[in-house]
């Protein structure tokens, strides 16, 4: 079973209390400069943070995190070849200042680390114009499309047995997030995973895009928000948790799981 883990960063669980009775580990990271864009340096004080947490499955807060991924899948990469899906509205591929690594340039770090053979980004409006090898993007139709049609297409682009998932909310048709919402139903997020999850080992997995309150206290529109964000939060949990077990060929490793 996938362990439910909660790194408290940005407060936003704080309303999400069906969740916080599911995580088995919390972890305060009172570290500043996480928000958007960390050092280096920061990043590293937060591998060192994560070195023997125990969460698989870790939600991180609102997507300003999503760079926290990062040291998440560099533990996992280092056990061996890796193949990770970022479900995600954005190409996380932008530039940032030397020596930082921000929410919205994580991607190339990530493609730099040689376990890491494949990285299936899944859901963007648009494909970036230059991608680094090993890197496929499909946007919202196309994914709909190969997975409907000929879905043995996105085996063939995963090489290795370990997968690990990272899914920022942003992506989802359904939810409203402080980076917006994307062009993905939940039904067809949850549909191809009930799908894949039993072709591949899912060695981990992370959650960013909640929504943070504006003020101390949410308005009944962000209160809507966060109910429906931990919704998904709470599928996602009843979906990965059976499957983190090593895949047995041609058996089902466990149940499939529910839909939002």
């Amino acid at each position: 079973m996938m362990r439910v883990g909660i790194l408290e960063t940005d407060g936003t669980y704080e309303w999400q209390s069906r969740l916080l009775s599911l995580a088995e580990c919390r972890l305060p990271l009172d570290v500043t400069g996480l928000r958007y864009m960390s050092a280096r340096e920061t990043l590293g004080a937060v591998a060192g943070r994560l070195k023997d947490f125990p969460a698989e499955l870790v939600f991180l807060g609102s997507g300003d995190l999503h760079h926290l991924a990062l040291p998440l899948i560099e533990r996992r990469a280092q056990q061996g070849p890796l193949s990770v899906i970022v479900f995600d509205r954005h190409v996380d591929l932008f530039p940032a200042p030397e020596g930082f690594v921000s929410c919205g340039s994580w991607l190339g770090e990530l493609a730099r680390l040689s376990t890491v053979r494949r990285i299936l980004v899944l859901g963007p409006a648009g494909g970036a114009t230059a991608l680094p090898p090993r890197v496929t993007v499909f946007t919202p139709q196309a994914w709909r499309y190969w997975f409907s049609r000929a879905p043995h297409h996105f085996e063939v682009l995963l090489p290795t047995e370990n997968l690990y998932l990272s899914i920022d909310k942003d992506v989802f048709l359904e939810l409203s997030t402080n980076w917006g919402h994307g062009e993905v139903p939940v039904s067809l997020a949850f549909a191809f995973l009930r799908w894949l999850l039993p072709r591949r080992r899912v060695v981990g997995a992370d959650v960013c895009g909640e929504v943070q309150p504006r003020g101390t206290w949410p308005t009944l529109a962000e209160l809507r928000s966060i109910a429906a964000s931990e919704r998904v939060n709470l599928a996602l949990c009843r979906l990965l948790g059976p499957y983190h077990l090593p895949r047995r060929h041609g058996k089902n490793p466990g149940p499939a799981g529910r839909a939002a």
